[in-house]
């Protein structure tokens, strides 16, 4: 099995506002947090994995420590240097590299979502389960988020529970930029992956959201007809935004302190 984790990082102003993330800490540590956590967890997986790291213009003190957490990795990285800045630029790349990657998988990754030290070697496990065990002829996506907006009543969506050996999984409709799936699914639905992307505008808070592009009314039409989309329960990744997106059952706080920290790992050359 061969992964290809497609991070983009950018630490200046969040497309949605300034009000405080739930974890509130410069956004430099943010990154640094979330991809030492991802580094982590990548680290216990035999799966072949390669991280590419998408620079929408984060400063250079950022940038060195991504050099210098990487050290302490056991798959290979390369770091871009996009020359366009902003959001609808990076997202359009980060599908781009999804949808021509060679590999079996591809982790569309946001640098705001802080993994549990088990999240990449259960979801590798569990996609492959998953699509074995339930004999699943669809293609099927994984968010790793059990995100508490989607218990929202008006929002719930009817979907199958499955189960592996360490957790349920939930069917649903919805996923941020972030999700692991098949690069042949970009290809196949890359007209809506390029609108979502290159179009995308944040709510304002006074526009009707229906006459917006964000996910709602693009990617979870994929989610919802063509391709099987589910998340594990309880989460394995937490999406550091604001306090709506916070995961109730978790403390949050506690996954800060254990998971954002890199392990040593000793590298061997031979």
């Amino acid at each position: 099995m061969k992964l290809e984790i497609i991070i983009r990082i950018h630490d200046g102003k969040n497309i949605h506002g300034n009000k405080p993330r739930y974890i509130n800490v410069p956004k430099k540590d943010l990154i640094i947090g979330c991809l030492s956590s991802l580094i982590n967890s990548a680290n216990l997986s035999n799966a072949k994995i390669s991280f590419v790291i998408l620079n929408d213009h984060c400063t250079q003190d950022c940038i060195s420590k991504i050099h210098n957490i990487f050290k302490n990795s056991k798959h290979s990285y390369q770091l871009i240097d996009l020359e366009i800045p902003g959001f609808n630029h990076s997202g359009l790349k980060q599908f781009e590299y999804c949808k021509n990657s060679t590999a079996d998988l591809v982790y569309s990754v946001e640098d705001d979502y802080l993994h549990c030290e088990n999240a990449i070697p259960e979801m590798l496990f569990s996609y492959q389960y998953l699509k074995s065990h339930y004999n699943i002829k669809k293609e099927l996506c994984i968010f790793p988020f059990d995100n508490p907006e989607d218990y929202i009543p008006h929002q719930l969506y009817p979907g199958r529970v499955f189960r592996t050996p360490t957790r349920h999984w939930k069917e649903g409709i919805w996923t941020t930029f972030t999700m692991m799936t098949t690069p042949k699914v970009f290809r196949d639905y890359w007209r809506t992956f390029e609108k979502l992307a290159s179009k995308y505008t944040p709510w304002n808070g006074i526009d009707p959201i229906e006459e917006l592009v964000h996910e709602g009314n693009t990617i979870s039409d994929i989610w919802e007809h063509h391709v099987i989309r589910v998340n594990p329960i309880p989460s394995l990744a937490l999406h550091v935004q604001f306090e709506k997106q916070r995961d109730p059952h978790i403390n949050h706080l506690d996954w800060w302190n254990k998971y954002s920290k890199i392990h040593k790992f000793e590298v061997n050359y031979d």
